[in-house]
């Protein structure tokens, strides 16, 4: 066998090296990228995460919200309401969903409509719900004028 012939093997194998060596580069940084920022919600670990807001344990799922924070991060609520305080005091989230009682769906908390007077975990009372009536704006000025008129 010639020396050329060698070479080309040789070469064969380094180009399958590298290009092995690339896909789980390539892989790896997919993997880390998904690990950090997302567009879909998580689960929180449900009566152990504290809510963002007022440090409550988020146990309850059917009042449960999150969003995903300016550094990708996901923060946890126990109610609707500590979601909008929250928010009123940080930069917009990418992302924001409440949770659908009936189901156990994440809803985008934008689009999602609420009925009032549910006995919720911080007394807020805003539930979201299908066939509710009441805007996530709707909803958003109601706990700031709460915050408001407790001071």
């Amino acid at each position: 066998m010639s020396t050329s012939g060698r070479l080309s093997r040789r070469s064969a194998l380094a180009v399958v090296a590298a290009a092995c060596g690339l896909a789980a580069f390539t892989s790896l940084t997919s993997l880390a990228a998904g690990c950090k920022a997302s567009d879909t919600p998580a689960e929180p670990v449900w009566g152990k995460e504290p809510c963002a807001s007022c440090k409550m344990l988020v146990g309850d799922k059917r009042y449960a919200a999150q969003v995903i924070d300016e550094s990708g991060e996901h923060r946890f609520f126990d109610d609707v309401g500590c979601m909008v305080l929250w928010m009123d005091g940080h930069r917009a989230p990418s992302h924001a969903w409440v949770r659908d009682p009936a189901t156990g769906t994440w809803l985008d908390a934008r689009t999602a409509r609420y009925v009032q007077g549910a006995r919720t975990p911080m007394d807020f009372g805003f539930e979201a719900r299908d066939g509710g009536e009441v805007a996530f704006e709707a909803v958003r000025v109601a706990v700031l004028e709460r915050k408001r008129s407790s001071r």
